[in-house]
């Protein structure tokens, strides 16, 4: 078993190289330290079922992939071996990077400012305690007896209102525990329950849990929001709105404090009679309502008009991390064109998935309301929000392109 050192630095992996092997590496269990200085190569060779890397120390800063975007690609293969986080860009940044490891599902053991003093290096491998275990099978069976105990975890998103700088609201991101104690994603769960039929069950489950937890989430930011996502089949059933209704006032919250998101390719090319019907009876009873995945569906543009939306989502893409010039500019354009879509319809535009200051800057520079992602924060608990709104502070604003 070798550790593979991920860093675009010329000096610091021959550094760490010899610091590593300087605490007795053998007695570790480690056969040797290999280093690239890219993350595509690194993400190939760890794709590969046969490699031999148990523990990865990768730096956050780097080109074409950075250290964020790179511990999405990990999660994606599967990497299963630990991983230390490295960079000079402070320890908040990486404080977030490694929270955004653990939400991915990674093995993360510790994270370090450069260089790395001798000691914190020794305490980093004594943290080190072998690869995570497979990710457990996640069944019908399964994930239906997490909903019967109610053990659904709910996270909280920030949502940047961009004018002001300051949390408008939240995103309620499920999380459903699966054996050997992590939270699995719900690109893990939902195709599964789908499947099976289950929609209806987890969206209730959240809607119950985050009414709860309205009157704590406004106690913290004043006039915020929580945006829950839901089903079109959900949202079109008979009651819907008066059930929904019913649930808020039990839970003494006002309408407006709820914001609901229908995918985009849930709503087909439009929504049909039944379920526009009761999105007109919620918006008149002042629940606030998006098109989530704006333009990764079939909604057609025109459909959009008489429905009483209010908000567009949408996804500014993968930056210059993980894609070639060619590729990010057709990104940049798909985003900017359905920004301008969602404007001449009246509808707000919230970019999500931020993860870079590129991709924020990019954000404030066309005319998007809000913003979301890592870069801000990743879903966090109750408890966990009051300690990330007494750190938050705005990123820099974008430069003008005349340097003004």
């Amino acid at each position: 078993m070798k550790i593979l050192i991920v860093d675009d630095d010329p000096f610091l992996p021959r550094l760490l190289d010899i610091q590593l092997r300087n605490l007795r590496l053998k007695d570790r269990g480690f056969t040797g330290v290999t280093s690239l200085d890219r993350a595509r190569p690194a993400v190939e060779l760890l794709a590969d079922a046969d490699h031999d890397i148990g523990l990865l120390f990768c730096d956050l800063v780097m080109p074409e992939i950075d250290g964020i975007e790179f511990l999405r690609h990990l999660s994606d293969i599967g990497f299963r071996g630990g991983v230390v986080l490295l960079s000079g860009a402070g320890a908040a940044t990486l404080k977030t990077a490694f929270a955004v490891g653990k939400a991915y599902g990674l093995n993360m053991v510790a994270y370090a400012e450069k260089p790395v003093p001798p000691d914190v290096l020794t305490h980093l491998l004594q943290a080190y305690r072998g690869d995570a275990p497979p990710s457990a099978t996640i069944t019908a069976d399964g994930i239906h007896k997490v909903l019967a105990l109610q053990q659904t975890r709910i996270l909280y998103q920030p949502v940047i209102d961009l004018a002001s700088g300051r949390p408008a609201g939240f995103e309620a991101l499920a999380r459903l525990p699966v054996p050997g104690g992590r939270l699995a994603l719900p690109t893990e769960f939902l195709p599964v329950l789908q499947h099976a039929d289950g929609m209806a069950q987890l969206d209730w489950q959240v809607l119950l849990r985050v009414a709860s937890d309205l009157a704590a989430v406004r106690e913290l930011v004043d006039g915020a929001f929580v945006s829950v996502n839901v089903s079109a089949s959900l949202a079109g059933t008979d009651g819907f709105p008066d059930r929904l209704s019913d649930l808020l006032a039990t839970a003494g919250v006002p309408a407006g404090a709820l914001r609901l998101e229908i995918q985009d390719a849930d709503l087909g090319p439009g929504p049909d009679a039944t379920l526009l019907a009761n999105l007109a009876r919620l918006a008149m009873q002042g629940v606030g309502l998006a098109v989530d995945r704006f333009g990764s569906g079939g909604l057609h543009p025109a459909a959009l008009n008489g429905t009483p939306f209010d908000e567009v989502k949408i996804r500014i893409g993968a930056g210059a991390g993980n894609a070639d010039e060619v590729e990010v500019a057709g990104k940049q354009e798909a985003f900017n064109a359905l920004g301008t879509l969602a404007a001449d319809h009246g509808l707000r535009c919230t970019a999500v998935a931020i993860e870079s200051l590129e991709q924020w800057q990019a954000c404030t520079r066309h005319g998007c309301a809000r913003a979301q992602g890592f870069f801000v924060a990743p879903g966090l608990s109750i408890a966990e929000l009051g300690h990330w709104l007494s750190e938050w502070a705005q990123p820099a604003a974008p430069v003008p392109a005349d340097g003004t």
